[in-house]
């Protein structure tokens, strides 16, 4: 009787564990394909209890949050001849989990594919700009150009590279130097270009600002003369009227022209009492 429960007591183990062989659970940030004899026949993504038929199918199973992948240091050259160690960090997500299993089958051989291609898609574009452009200058779009080239050549994996940023720029010891001389160079050409423009800007400045002070005067000058003229014609026309009509003031006006044009200064004048050409010079 012990016996014949103990049989029964096996037998429902093994329906038990045959049971759960049908049996795979499925965690919301999973991703299941069933593949039968390597052929994929299902793609689930929904969490919870799903069935397959054990021994047959075979269930590989994928996270659909963000991979991060670090780039093993890679040695390329850029423009200006300079041998720099690179260190890519990049993230992607599997988009298409079938196409995924075909090319790649596992993360491992992924991340190997993908460092082959970032390390020649860096190789071209390093080649391309100078050192100072991938630390600095231009480096937000030469890191877009490392995204959007590997993320076309990776399109067919099954998989979306969503960033790529460098994790390490290197420059070798040996070229340290020759950078900075370089560096030396570009700035102290750019301080004297900067030099020059300014230079040539202020002699601008100081010339238009001559140019304006002449014209200034020279306006000034032309509007004196015409304002004296019209005065001077204006006076010889008050006089003309008044001498026409006065003899005496005729005579007085002479006189005092006279003085003016043939006596000078500190000349002494000897005349009589009387004072005859000369009396409006004496004192009454």
């Amino acid at each position: 009787m012990r016996t014949r429960g103990l049989v029964i007591a096996a037998v429902l183990i093994l329906l038990l564990l045959i049971g759960l062989s049908f049996l795979y659970q499925l965690y919301p940030y999973e991703i299941a394909l069933v593949t039968r004899f390597g052929e994929v026949k299902q793609v689930q993504r929904a969490p919870g209890l799903h069935v397959r038929i054990p021994m047959i199918d075979d269930l590989t199973k994928y996270s659909s949050r963000l991979y991060e992948y670090y780039s093993d240091t890679a040695s390329v050259i850029t423009s200006n001849k300079q041998t720099i160690e690179v260190d890519i960090l990049a993230t992607f997500v599997i988009t298409d989990p079938e196409r995924f299993y075909q090319t790649s089958r596992t993360i491992e051989r992924a991340i190997r594919r993908l460092d082959d291609v970032t390390y020649s898609v860096m190789l071209s574009i390093a080649g391309k700009n100078t050192f100072e452009d991938i630390i600095n200058d231009n480096r937000e779009p030469i890191l877009k150009d490392i995204l959007d080239s590997t993320r076309d050549q990776t399109k067919d994996y099954g998989i979306d590279i969503k960033t790529v940023q460098f994790k390490k720029v290197l420059l070798l010891a040996a070229n340290e130097e020759q950078v900075y001389k370089s560096m030396i160079t570009e700035r102290e050409r750019i301080s004297i270009q900067t030099r020059a423009e300014g230079e040539a800007q202020s002699s601008q400045i100081r010339s238009k600002a001559d140019w304006d002070a002449t014209k200034i005067v020279a306006d000034a000058n032309v509007r004196a003369a015409k304002i004296k003229a019209e005065g001077d014609f204006e006076a010889q026309e008050i006089i003309n009227r008044a001498t026409k009509t006065n003899v005496e003031l005729y005579a007085y006006m002479k006189r005092l022209e006279m003085y003016r044009t043939s006596i000078k200064p500190g000349t002494n004048v000897i005349t009589n009492p009387s004072g005859g050409v000369f009396k409006n010079l004496l004192t009454p």
